[in-house]
């Protein structure tokens, strides 16, 4: 009898190197991104279905059809793609290393988005391909680069939070402090008395800020003698004065929306 080999819609092929190599690579993006979210507070309903499909993804490869291997590279360029012209938050981690967590974590992910598009390609064409699937001789050459961007990304990172302190607060200017996604880029600001503060929004992120300050989880309104009176001021990109501070003394204003988000205001 003739031998024929099965090329039917959901034929299975074992799992080849480049094979497990994309699942892995589509999981650790799904990680990624939960790790962003948790990092920066925030639950982006976008950001939570690209992580559980990320995680579906790496499933159906591997199973082992012949196809899904290419969906994976095709997820990878999605997570590129989409990620670059539609999520402000990826433009903004990626554009912000003195962040450190959520940078390094942003180019984690879109390493391993290039490492699943490649290898999501390569198994799909072993897959089609008879005979043995040997790991292809570029491999080592492209993981190690693509280990260099990472590590490179973890070290520049790590350099701008040794000396951060003084050079961001130089560069700002007295009385501006600048708005992340969930976060102030400094926890305290020093102004003169009788001088006004004005609050940066880097992006399109919505921010309510008020007098008061989060205690763990849970925010607290307070009222300071001399303070000015910051009740529900919305901001959500541009900027916002407040002021003046007339009295000499420690203030403190937070955002409602993002827990953790206080900035201690010293007026001297």
């Amino acid at each position: 009898m003739k031998k024929t080999d099965q090329q039917g819609v959901l034929s299975r092929v074992p799992l080849s190197f480049m094979g497990w190599l994309t699942a892995g690579s589509l999981v650790g993006i799904g990680i990624g991104f939960w790790l962003l979210m948790l990092m920066i507070g925030v639950t982006v309903v976008a950001i939570a279905i690209i992580a559980v499909a990320s995680l579906v993804m790496a499933g159906l490869v591997v199973t082992g059809v012949r196809w899904t291997s290419a969906l994976g590279a095709v997820f990878g360029a999605g997570v590129w793609i989409g990620g670059l012209s539609s999520q402000q938050y990826s433009l903004y981690h990626l554009t912000h290393p003195q962040e450190g967590g959520p940078f390094i974590v942003s180019v984690l992910i879109y390493v391993l988005g290039l490492v699943a598009i490649v290898a999501g390609i390569a198994a799909t064409m072993q897959n089609y391909r008879s005979g043995a699937k040997h790991v292809p001789r570029w491999t080592s050459a492209f993981l190690g680069v693509m280990a260099g961007f990472v590590v490179g990304a973890t070290v520049v990172s790590l350099l701008l939070l040794s000396g951060n302190t003084p050079t961001t607060q130089a560069s700002t200017g007295p009385g501006t402090v600048h708005m992340g996604i969930a976060r102030f880029s400094q926890p305290t600001v020093t102004i003169a008395k009788g001088s006004m503060l004005k609050l940066v929004d880097d992006g399109s992120f919505l921010h309510i800020i008020a007098n008061g300050v989060w205690d763990g989880s849970t925010p607290k309104s307070v009222s300071e003698p001399g303070a000015p009176v910051v009740k529900d001021i919305e901001i959500n990109r541009g900027s916002i004065t407040i002021g003046p501070f007339n009295t000499v003394g420690t203030f403190s204003l937070y955002c409602t929306v993002h827990p953790g988000m206080t900035l201690k205001v010293i007026v001297q």
